[in-house]
């Protein structure tokens, strides 16, 4: 069984009774600098991650970006690194 939509006389005569109009809801600007992560701790570390953030008065999502800025180094990878390695007579790469 199909539900079918209100149609505005329909929302018109709810509105006379003394029906609420419902809200809508305002898009969020897009935050293009960041990226949504969902990620699985055991409670211990949650409540240390709880704790740091509380500490330092700011969000655990800012303490794990902190943290990766901080402790882990970068990579770049280059395509055509294995290539050149080939072309050069150097056998490390294999």
């Amino acid at each position: 069984m199909e539900e079918k939509e209100p149609t505005s006389e329909q929302v018109q005569g709810d509105r006379s009774k003394g029906g609420r109009t419902r809200k809508r809801t305002t898009a969020k600007p897009a935050d293009t600098d960041k990226r949504s992560l969902n990620l699985r701790v055991d409670e211990a570390t949650y409540q240390r991650l709880t704790v740091h953030a509380l500490m330092r008065k700011t969000t655990i999502s800012q303490l794990v970006i902190d943290f990766a800025r901080e402790s882990l180094k970068e990579f770049s990878i280059h395509r055509n690194a294995k290539q050149g390695a080939h072309e050069k007579g150097d056998h490390s790469c294999e």
